[in-house]
């Protein structure tokens, strides 16, 4: 569900762009749009909700893009000097990890202005999406995902450094497999909070003070569960890209170099740019 309203992001960077795992990691390839037929808004509220989001995207622009494209070109500097052992990789994830949960906080406002605008049947509609969306993603089973997160996982480092060798595809299939992500723990907790989105909708109160912890501090919202299950995860897959750093070679070097500061570059053009949602 944070996918839903952190796809927001998408318009202040642009646009999601298959080209750009940065962007999709981020947004999981989720336009505004697909974020409106999840409710099923009707033009005014569309025109009502984009406003809102344009006044969040500006926010960003002058306070946090600036910001991140530095942080990126401190990696970029760093780059040829790294030694084997380095971490740099899983400090980059890091730094990516804590973008998003500001970016997200940036979208409260108008989080809070369209769940403001819902009548009952959107609000029944939605759950009604989530719920086969989760129904759906039970059915296809661990197998599936894992397929799925290697696809995206592999795509993600052929942007960063190139075209991989088959020892680096091999320790990624080796990771996924051995160290397989808790996708039953996602789920229970998408669930619960779907539970709980939809429970606090009849006091608007408490359903303000729900959206905005789920967008200002959505960790505190997770199952214990699914909280303890996903810090073990990024724990272990940080230790995976620390590994997979000593297996780079000179030329995956350059391209990683070359992709931070093409990043770097495209996050401060677009801190520049305050066109309009479309």
């Amino acid at each position: 569900m944070k996918k839903l309203f952190f796809c927001l992001i998408v318009l202040a960077l642009g646009g999601c762009t298959a080209a750009n795992p940065v962007l999709d990691a981020m947004i999981g390839g989720i336009s505004i749009t697909q974020v409106e037929g999840y409710f099923d808004l009707d033009r005014k509220q569309e025109k009502d909700f984009e406003r809102e989001v344009n006044k969040d995207v500006k926010q960003i622009q002058r306070k946090q893009l600036q910001e991140f494209a530095q942080a990126i070109r401190k990696y970029d500097e760093r780059v040829p000097r790294e030694l084997e052992d380095s971490k740099i990789l899983s400090e980059v994830f890091d730094t990516l990890e804590t973008e998003y949960t500001q970016a997200s906080g940036s979208f409260k406002n108008s989080a809070v202005y369209l769940v403001n605008s819902l009548r009952d049947e959107q609000f029944v509609h939605f759950e009604k999406q989530v719920r086969k969306e989760i129904q759906e993603a039970r059915l296809e089973g661990q197998t599936q995902f894992n397929s799925d997160l290697q696809a995206r996982f592999k795509k993600q480092l052929k942007y960063w450094v190139g075209p991989t060798s088959v020892h680096q595809d091999q320790l990624l299939k080796q990771f996924i497999e051995q160290e397989p992500f808790p996708w039953k723990e996602r789920l229970n907790n998408r669930e619960q909070i779907l539970n709980r989105f939809m429970a606090e909708r009849q006091d608007p109160k408490k359903l303000r003070q729900f959206t905005e912890e789920f967008m200002v501090n959505y960790d505190s919202l997770r199952t214990p569960e699914y909280a303890q299950a996903m810090a073990l995860y990024e724990d272990k897959f940080k230790i995976f890209l620390n590994k997979f750093w000593s297996t780079l070679n000179y030329e995956q070097k350059q391209q990683l170099q070359s992709s931070l500061n093409k990043q770097a570059q495209e996050v401060e053009s677009l801190a520049l740019n305050e066109r309009p949602v479309k």
